[in-house]
């Protein structure tokens, strides 16, 4: 399996154990086989992530985009939308999901 994608709030979260690093969602998904895992970090408004996992789709079945491209084109399309809409551009809106792993 190539790319996971966990779309729920917090699945960037684990617990911290000394010696292994943090346990939690991602690391199981690459132990599982995932090469690379984007997961959240923090609770992410359902609208917006719909939005970004609308794009990032997109972006990476349909363009093939590498997952690096797919999710700064994601995160920028929200930016600049939020923009020229005169809403906050506070990373919360459009930085809450990140990759961790490959990145082709």
């Amino acid at each position: 399996m190539s790319w996971a994608v966990l779309s729920a709030c917090n699945t960037g979260n684990g617990v911290l154990q000394d010696g292994e690093g943090v346990l939690g969602l991602e690391r199981a998904f690459r132990v599982a086989g995932a090469r690379s895992v984007l997961m959240s970090l923090w609770l992410v408004d359902d609208n917006l992530t719909r939005q970004f996992m609308h794009e990032l789709y997109i972006q990476r079945l349909s363009l093939h985009a590498s997952t690096a491209d797919a999710v700064r084109s994601a995160e920028r399309k929200i930016l600049l939308a939020r923009r020229a809409a005169g809403k906050s551009t506070h990373p919360r809106y459009w930085a809450g999901f990140v990759g961790a792993g490959a990145w082709e």
